[in-house]
């Protein structure tokens, strides 16, 4: 953790490097986030010009000694293009450019990259000039006891870190490999290019993309590193190539049952993303998905499509649905299904109306009487008994998986 000590050193430091490099350490008193900082109108920043100054830092180098305020010096970020904002109370290295130009580099020594000061850095460091800010009484009182009651500027003035932002050092720095570039911030965000990021240390270059790192990390102490992993992390790309075996997996209860080809092992040229919710969005053009190989999409809840302009499936080979006894429902409203090839189609029967109707047939059948020279017949056909046969196992036409409207 940065402390008192590493004040003092810093101190000692920036003397010599200024001597020797253009090059020194100071601490910064705020960050300029917008063109509304009022410390560009005090020092009479025109309109025009204040977007450039955005970014930038107002300072005091570590051997200035006494002085105001209005002394401040203001620092532009060393590369634009990538800016690293310092806090309040924190330290930096500033650059004199030769073209007069004052830059900064943000120097962090801390043992987390969540932040390099503590909070009263500036008060506890740089002690009012008398005259400066100070009244008659707070000269007497010096005076009398060689200490100023106010020996800071403004008392707690310049305590804390900025407006809202709040230390969290429980963050790790991540674990390096050799030839390793990283981008990592305060928050548990970072980037990593490495060639050489696995258990056997082959080269197999990888990406890795994070944004948050994982509470079983996080609750590790501090002065240990960390690594990426793609199963806990808040978020995560992770980007493979060669023979780098990626341990990721499946967060699901449901199984691949019918994804028969799923890879075995998760390498070559691959990208896996990992996250609590992913939201893919086209907003004005198309969505394509494209495999060499199978697709597969496996989830513990419910998989549903929702298409304004209807659905195509177009395949090969044997389409297969298994529901495992469960049901499946086709709900069309008023409209028409169609099962087969257009002019080849005719109308379904209803099998329970067409129960009924053969049923009642049977019934008129078996109760005919035909008049003869001799009387009235005798009700129903000689083989009456096979009709009452047909009769009972008409029902067994009946499926009982399908029903339709």
């Amino acid at each position: 953790m940065f402390n008192s000590r590493n004040q003092s050193i810093f101190a000692n430091q920036s003397k010599r490097e200024q001597k020797n490099t253009g090059q020194t350490i100071g601490i910064v008193y705020d960050v300029i986030l917008d063109v509304l900082h009022p410390i560009l109108d005090e020092r009479g920043i025109a309109d025009d010009n204040k977007p450039q100054y955005i970014g930038s830092v107002t300072y005091r180098l570590f051997n200035a000694g006494q002085k105001s305020d209005s002394d401040l010096g203001i620092a532009l970020p060393y590369d634009v293009l990538i800016t690293s904002l310092p806090t309040k109370n924190e330290v930096i290295t500033i650059v004199s450019l030769p073209n007069g130009s004052v830059r900064y580099l943000r120097t962090n020594i801390a043992d987390s990259p969540n932040l390099s000061a503590v909070e009263n850095a500036i008060s506890s460091t740089f002690k009012k000039s008398k005259g400066v800010g100070a009244n008659s009484k707070d000269y007497k009182d010096t005076s009398d006891t060689g200490i100023s009651k106010s020996n800071a500027d403004d008392g707690n003035k310049y305590d804390g870190f900025g407006k809202y932002f709040t230390e969290n050092t429980s963050t790790h720095r991540l674990k390096l490999y050799e030839g390793d570039t990283i981008l990592e911030s305060r928050f548990g965000q970072s980037v990593r290019f490495s060639g050489y990021n696995n258990p056997e240390n082959e080269y197999n270059p990888t990406i890795t993309i994070r944004n948050g790192e994982n509470g079983e990390s996080l609750a590790n102490s501090l002065g240990t590193d960390t690594e990426e992993d793609i199963n806990k992390d808040g978020n995560i790309i992770f980007l493979g190539s060669g023979d780098h075996l990626l341990k990721y997996t499946l967060p699901t209860e449901n199984t691949y049952a019918s994804f028969f080809n799923y890879p075995s092992e998760l390498k070559g040229n691959q990208i896996v993303l990992n996250s609590d919710r992913i939201i893919l969005s086209a907003k004005t053009a198309e969505m394509i998905f494209v495999s060499k190989k199978d697709t597969g999409f496996i989830t513990d809840g419910q998989f549903s499509i929702d298409a304004t302009d209807g659905i195509n499936i177009t395949t090969t080979d044997t389409i297969e649905i298994d529901t495992t006894d469960n049901d499946i429902k086709f709900d069309i409203g008023e409209a028409t299904m169609f099962l087969g090839t257009d002019g080849e189609l005719e109308k379904a029967v209803k099998g329970d109306t067409l129960q009924a109707l053969l049923e009642k047939l049977i019934d008129l059948i078996s109760q005919q009487v035909f008049l003869t020279p001799s009387g009235p017949s005798a009700t129903g056909p000689v083989n009456i008994a096979e009709f009452s046969s047909l009769k009972s196992k008409i029902k067994t036409m009946l499926s009982d998986n399908i029903q339709l409207k």
